[in-house]
Parts: C-alpha cells; structure tokens; sequence
C-alpha cells in the first residue's frame, strides 16, 4: 500500500507506529487466526443517553476504545445500525481522539419502525476479538409514516414496577449505587422506553452471532483506509483514487497478488464522494469497492426482540415525538479535526484564471499566458509540453494533468474545455515523483465549487458517493440537566442526565409526564451490567 497525497489535499501527519501492532509496518497484513490471537486486543465500550428514538433524530453515543490500559491507536470508529436480517441499515465513521469519541447516527426519514442493534467498533477490533471488539446494544425508533403492526390487543407497552414520584420542575438526585467491588462506567437519565425489556443492555457478541469469517487486518492509525478489489491482479498498473468534498486530495497504489487496493486517506478527514481510475484512463472491469463493515449473521437461538404496540399506546408516543422536536435545539460544535494541508507539490507558477482575459479554450489560455507550457498536435490530437526548469529542456510525454486532484488522461478533450468555472492554474516545470511513478511536470486546475469546473468524467472512470469521516463534535452534556434559558422552548427534555463514571445523577424534573429511567452501567467481577431504577413525573 502506497499513498500519496497531490494538491488540495491533506496528507497524512508525521506519526509514529509507536508500539502498537509492530506486524503491521506495511499497513496490510493477513495474519493467520493462530497468530490473531496472540496480537494485543482492542476493548471497545459504549453507551447512548436513551434508547427510544424516532425517525430523522440524532442518536447520540459515546464510546471508548483500550488497547490494556492505555488508548488505542486507531483513529477511526464505526457506529452501525443493524436491523433483524443482519442488514446495516445506517453507519458513520467517526474520529477517535485518545480513544474517545463523541458523535452521533442521523437516524434517516425512511427507516422502519423497529427495534435494531447499534454497534460500535474499530478497523480490526472485530476480529482480534469479537467479544472485546464490538460494543452493542438494542435502541427502538418510531417512524409515524412507517409504523410498527399495530395488534388490536395483546402485548404493547411493557408495565414496570415504578418507584418514586416526583412532581414537573422538582430537583432529582440519583447518588450511584455502585460499591468498592464495582466500576461505574457511565449513567443516565431519560424517559423510559416501555416496548424493550433490554433497555439499556449492552449485549455480548458471542450471544448474537455466528462465527465471523476471518479477513486481513488493517489498522487504521493515521485516517481511513479504502479498500477496492480487482479480479486482474496485475502489481504493475498504477491506480490513482481521488476524494473530493469541500477538499480533494489524489492517492495511488498497486494491486497486490490477490488483486487489494489499500488507499490511506490519511489527514484528511472529511469528503463526499470519491473517483478510482486506472493510469492512461483503461478500463478497469469488476472492480469494487470493500465495505469497511463486519459482516455478521445472527445465532439460530437469538431471540431479536418485536415490535409491537396497541391503539392505546399511540397517544402516549404523540407527546414523545413533540419532545424529540425540541430536543435538536441543543447546542453542538463540530471540531476542527483535519490535520493541516501538506500537498507534496510547490508550484513554479500559479495563474489566477481571473487575473486575465477569459477564453473560451484551454488550448488558447495556455498559448496566450503560460510559457513554460506549450500546446502540440500528436496523431492529430492535442498534447501538453512543459519545460523542465532543471535543465532548461522540453519534456517529451505529457504531465500530470489534475482538475481538483482528479487525473485527467484527455489532453485533446481537456484542450478544447471551456475553462469559465476553473479558478486556478498551478504548474511545476521539473519531475514530479508520486510514490514509484515519475511525472515530466504538473498541470493543476482548481475550479471555484470544486465540481472539477463541469470538466466530465472519463468514461472508464468509477463515481461512488462514499462519505468520509464525520466531524469531531464538541457537546456539553450537562445542557440536559436543566431548561434552555429561552423560554419560548418547552421543557420537554426526554434526556435529563447523561454522565461518565463515578458522576452523580443531579438533574431538573422536566415539564413532561411519563415514565424515566435512571441507569447505571457497571463493570464488576469481569461482567458489564446495567442497573435501572424507574420513576415517575407527574402534574
């Protein structure tokens, strides 16, 4: 696996492997199941403030990823939603700080009123040890526009032995209950969700799923990795991936024997949609993009709880989804969690596209302002020779021609482009070495949305939209125990505490009626466990 990063992008930062997995120097490594098991293991864990939830909300999760006592080096988490058929019907990836992640799922408009699983889970945690590696639990979402089956009578919301009593506004405190023997590991308070007997359970992998099928190990510890598959494992064809989002950087690699393509996105962090190419733009057939996901199936003898509610149920759910209207009024901040740009590539010249009479070619710009750049005719098509600035010489081949970091092959069809969306020019006259390849120059057109300036697509080109990694987010957590200061906003919290370890339950009753819970995750004796105490706000 070689990458490297071209302009407009954000290459990987200078981080050592320090000494965390030393079998994976070469970044790809398939390692036998009997050497797997003597590799150190990720524990990841994991909590939600609530596990009722309706369509087009957040789901909020924090999670924690240890490799022994100290964090992890992986940089990346993945948070899924898994329904009843093993189908992921929703994921994020998320960036790890010190091990620590504070994000969240944007549940889509179209999903199914259901219970599903969510799980959290790192690269490789999965595989090194699938009960350490995965953290998980079950969390309901209503959607009113695809609900459940309503039954005219039976089972529908489950009746609980509720405890104290506490008036609308009143002052709540919930000291932990966890002794010497035991380790709190997070709590919270929130309504209560009266359709899942599990609530707030994390569950044990080795519980849920059949054995998972062995893959190669990536450890993701400078950004994430994408992975394609070609069925001609040729090591000597050069493939050029580009990601583009409000930044587009430009990776290459080699297949290897069994026809992998590993490109390390590194730095940057952030992007919506990416293009895979072969060099000279060939056509690359059955090639396909790897899912970063676990593939799983469920155990014969899990019992995957229903769904199901009454017509008695649907008025009390009416309130509870104007509560989680307001709850998007909370205040979040995403951090700036990419590293600083680093492209590779000083330009001997840059033209701003402005700065100068516009044509209606490129051909024609090029002639007209860039002398170090000439326009020839070959086998009656258009090529690009620049001068080479070390020895005063003209280059005999074309350069590297990039459109916001997308390789274009097309000299001819790139000659006759309008230019009138592409903002920048940036040229280097002198070879350019990108990973094992040498280049006789660079053309470097920037457009002003970063949209390639309408430049099309090759035609053996492959589009995916592929999101990158979602925002680091900044969340004060502790806005939930008390009213937002503007009172033209219902106190309809249906999150009134969500706290770490050790951190007493203090919070303000709500100007909601209903049935909440206060839980407690505990580590004791080896075995994580959830506590739950139900109480109740009246009028």
């Amino acid at each position: 696996m070689s990458n490297t990063a071209m302009p407009h992008s954000t290459s990987r930062s200078k981080v050592l492997l320090g000494i965390f997995f030393p079998l994976f120097l070469a970044g790809l490594v398939t390692v036998a199941a009997q050497a797997q098991a003597l590799l150190p293991k990720e524990q990841v864990q994991m909590h939600t403030p609530k596990t009722l939830y309706f369509s087009g909300e957040k789901l909020w999760f924090e999670a924690q990823v240890r490799l022994g006592e100290q964090p992890t080096a992986s940089q990346v988490l993945y948070a899924e939603l898994v329904d009843r058929n093993s189908l992921s019907i929703v994921y994020v990836k998320v960036p790890l700080q010190d091990g620590q992640a504070l994000n969240f799922i944007q549940l889509p408009e179209q999903i199914p009123s259901d219970h599903y699983l969510l799980r959290v889970y790192t690269r490789i945690s999965p595989y090194l040890d699938v009960n350490q590696g995965i953290a998980q639990q079950l969390v309901t979402v209503i959607n009113p526009r695809i609900p459940p089956k309503v039954a005219a009578s039976g089972t529908g919301r489950l009746r609980r032995e509720v405890g104290s009593s506490y008036r609308k506004g009143a002052a709540l405190e919930f000291p932990s209950s966890v002794g010497s023997a035991a380790v709190g590991i997070a709590s919270g308070i929130s309504i209560a969700n009266p359709f899942l007997a599990a609530e707030q359970e994390s569950l044990a992998s080795a519980q849920l799923y059949a054995p998972l099928n062995p893959q190669p190990l990536l450890p993701e510890l400078f950004g994430h990795l994408i992975q394609a598959k070609v069925p001609t494992a040729d090591t000597t064809l050069t493939y050029f991936l580009s990601l583009h989002g409000d930044k587009s950087a430009l990776f290459t690699d080699h297949a290897d024997a069994q026809g992998r393509l590993v490109f390390d996105a590194g730095g940057l962090r952030h992007w919506e949609r990416l293009i895979l190419q072969l060099e000279n733009g060939d056509e690359m057939p059955g090639l396909e993009l790897v899912s970063p996901l676990i593939s799983t199936s469920f155990r014969t003898d899990f019992d995957f709880p229903q769904l199901s509610i009454v017509e008695e149920d649907l008025p009390y759910l009416q309130p509870l989804l104007k509560a989680a209207l307001v709850q998007h009024n909370y205040w979040e901040e995403a951090g700036r969690d990419s590293l600083e740009t680093i492209t590779g590539f000083v330009a001997d010249y840059t033209f701003d596209l402005d700065a100068y009479t516009r044509f209606d070619n490129i051909e024609t710009v090029l002639r007209e302002y860039v002398p170090s750049v000439s326009v020839r005719l070959k086998e009656k098509k258009k090529v690009f020779r620049l001068l080479n600035e070390a020895d005063k010489t003209v280059f005999d081949a074309n350069p590297l021609i990039l459109v916001d970091a997308m390789p274009v092959f097309d000299a001819d069809l790139l000659a006759s482009f309008n230019p009138k969306l592409l903002q920048r020019l940036e040229v280097l006259n002198r070879e350019f070495y990108l990973n094992d390849r040498t280049y006789p120059g660079v053309l470097s057109f920037s457009s002003y949305a970063n949209n390639f300036g309408l430049f099309p697509l090759a035609p053996a080109a492959r589009f995916f939209d592929y999101q990158g990694v979602q925002p680091r987010l900044l969340l004060d957590k502790r806005q939930w125990q008390k009213p937002v200061a503007d009172k033209r906003i219902p106190d309809w919290r249906i999150v009134l505490f969500w706290g770490d370890e050790g951190e007493k339950a203090t919070t303000q009753a709500p100007n909601l009626t209903g049935e909440f819970v206060y839980w407690e995750r505990v580590w004791k004796a080896g075995v994580l466990s959830t506590q739950r105490t139900f109480f109740e706000i009246k009028d």
